[in-house]
């Protein structure tokens, strides 16, 4: 895949997909976060008019991402889900639908407010963290507290500043990779994002116009 970016940590292989996403090639497994599922339908109940067209929008990016990649799995890290059901949920579940061979992990974010049977009756397996040694994979890095672990999550919808010419800024989605712990962009296109600093030894790769790029620390 083109405009992608090789990543080495603990000895394994990810890609990190201008899609807003990351694949974890010696698992064969996709791993997603916040992808923020009936929000726009969220917002409308409350009388705001976003538009559909932005959940349709996300699972058409989730489904051809998987129909590219063929993942053996795909692990969702929380807030798959806005709030309650509602039709934008509905679409989400006939997607799951398609790709019924397909195994599906969700760790249970904030936001994931649906019960525990219909997650189960949309073939979700529902878990508080999932664990691969070295990795721990989860929603919220704040629940973290094995040290020796490395530590993947969402929840933050990291983002870094880049500076042009005549003082032009822009923040964009990012994913970071710290000492013991990395972030993942949120999936989702209807959703806030947190600006973070990097330090020196420290790793950026901001998403630029559906590329992977490198950010140099302190820029």
């Amino acid at each position: 895949m083109k405009n992608i970016q090789e990543f080495r940590l603990k000895e394994q292989t990810f890609q990190l997909l201008p899609q807003k996403a990351l694949f974890w090639k010696e698992q064969n497994m996709l791993v997603v976060s916040d992808v923020h599922i009936g929000k726009s339908g969220h917002f409308r109940k409350h009388g705001i008019a976003v538009p559909n067209s932005v959940n349709e929008s996300n699972i058409t990016r989730l489904n051809e991402l998987v129909e590219k990649i063929k993942p053996e799995k795909i692990l969702f890290l929380g807030d798959l889900f806005h709030s309650e059901s509602n039709n934008e949920v509905e679409q989400f579940k006939e997607w799951r639908q398609a790709h019924a061979a397909t195994e599906m992990i969700l760790t249970i974010g904030n936001h994931d407010l649906l019960t525990g049977f219909e997650y189960e009756k949309m073939g979700l397996n529902c878990l508080n963290r999932f664990q691969v040694p070295p990795f721990t994979f989860l929603h919220d890095q704040s629940d973290h507290s094995d040290e020796s672990s490395y530590c993947i999550s969402g929840h933050i919808h990291p983002a870094v500043k880049l500076k042009g010419k005549g003082r032009q800024s822009l923040h964009v989605s990012c994913f970071y990779f710290g000492v013991n712990s990395a972030l993942l962009p949120a999936f989702g296109s209807f959703t806030g994002s947190y600006r973070i600093y990097p330090a020196q030894n420290e790793f950026v790769f901001a998403i630029v116009e559906q590329k992977v790029i490198q950010i140099p620390p302190n820029s």
